[in-house]
């Protein structure tokens, strides 16, 4: 049997929603909602009624989902060593 090639995606985040993201996990001032599956989505605090960029840690916590509140069916699985990159890209180093 052969393994099919995974799908290359593309989750275009706009600037304004990364900025916003990056703040929130760096002062950590995010909310939350939970899913219809049991899922708990966090996103900035104070964007809800805003396009943004909303993240879910798996059960496991092998694996993070990251999303655009505008396109919830498009959903980029990111594993837990690249989102710890991505954050700390995002956030910068801390000190």
């Amino acid at each position: 049997m052969e393994i099919p090639e995974p799908e290359k995606a593309e989750l275009r985040i706009p600037k304004a929603a990364l900025e916003a993201l990056a703040a929130a996990v760096e002062v950590r001032t995010v909310a939350t909602v939970k899913d219809g599956d049991g899922l708990d989505w966090y996103y900035p605090v104070g964007t809800r009624d805003e396009d943004h960029v909303e993240f879910a840690l798996l059960p496991g916590g092998e694996e993070v989902f990251l999303r655009m509140s505008s396109r919830r069916d498009q959903t980029l699985v990111v594993r837990i060593e690249q989102w710890h990159k991505l954050v700390g890209h995002i956030v910068g180093p801390t000190a």
